[in-house]
């Protein structure tokens, strides 16, 4: 499949723009490169590309978001890749902003770059005419899988798999709690309802009675959090990027006072079991 796919490498680092295109030209690419923003300009200017490559730093903070921009607007079907040795949200963020296809964390696993290369080539020749989708569509689409994900974040973190629950104990109930963030975004609301936030506080009152403490119990939300961002990631393709940095401003903020009501649910939970046990 590779076979004739141009390739712009950008780095500014002289010892990778030597090791890493003669990896890539054996699996069948032609790789051009580049090792500041002038020169990758000069090469988006002068040839036709499938796929960019580039790093996040080049120079100077940032930079690759400016190659990026430039082959988005001259060559809006090539497949855009951020390699980055920072990954954060605020990453993240400046990845859907500029519609970058993904981003890689460096040092980045050559089997895994070029895998990802090719899947995202594959995905681009063969999309289909369906219209991109929004964030709460992708979610309730794989609401399973992140379930999923969370209950297998939680059998890994030691402290967490120390306290004996079973699975449907542990994550039961966390699906409605998820497709309650789903419902927040679908209707673009803000702020959690007052039924929204009795969730919440059940979930609070439910660890609390499980024997978990507070940071364990923060580590519900963390591992909530994880698997959205992770399919955001590999869904970035197909999003709606028009709205959404909104809708994760939107996730975001009711996922943190969902967060809140569960930790003054429990916090109260446990004033109260202190002054009855102070009565007796």
């Amino acid at each position: 499949m590779p076979a004739g796919k141009r390739i712009l490498f950008v780095d500014d680092e002289a010892s990778i723009r030597l090791t890493l295109p003669p990896v890539l030209e054996k699996e069948g690419f032609q790789v051009h490169v580049a090792g500041s923003v002038a020169e990758a300009l000069v090469e988006i200017n002068s040839y036709q590309f499938d796929v960019l490559l580039t790093d996040l730093n080049i120079g100077e903070e940032g930079d690759g978001f400016l190659v990026v921009s430039a082959m988005r607007h001259l060559q809006p079907n090539c497949v855009n890749l951020i390699l980055t040795g920072y990954p954060a949200f605020e990453t993240a963020l400046q990845a859907i902003h500029n519609q970058v296809d993904d981003y890689l964390v460096k040092p980045a696993d050559v089997e895994s770059l070029i895998k990802t290369m090719q899947e995202k080539l594959a995905t681009r020749d063969s999309q289909p005419t369906a219209g991109p989708k929004k964030l709460s569509a992708i979610l309730r689409e794989n609401s399973s899988e992140i379930t999923r994900q969370m209950l297998q974040a939680m059998k890994r973190d030691r402290k967490i798999a120390s306290v004996p629950l079973s699975d449907e104990e542990r994550i039961g109930h966390l699906p409605e709690l998820l497709n309650a963030l789903i419902e927040l975004l679908e209707r673009e609301r803000d702020e959690p309802s007052a039924a929204e936030l009795r969730l919440a506080g059940e979930h609070g009152k439910r660890r609390k009675k499980q024997g978990y403490s507070i940071p364990t119990m923060l580590k519900d939300f963390h591992f909530l959090h994880q698997p959205v961002y992770d399919l955001i990631q590999s869904k970035l393709m197909g999003m709606d990027v028009t709205g959404l940095v909104s809708d994760l401003k939107r996730l975001e903020k009711n996922l943190h006072a969902m967060l809140e009501k569960s930790l003054e649910v429990y916090a109260k939970d446990k004033r109260s079991a202190r002054s009855t046990a102070i009565r007796g």
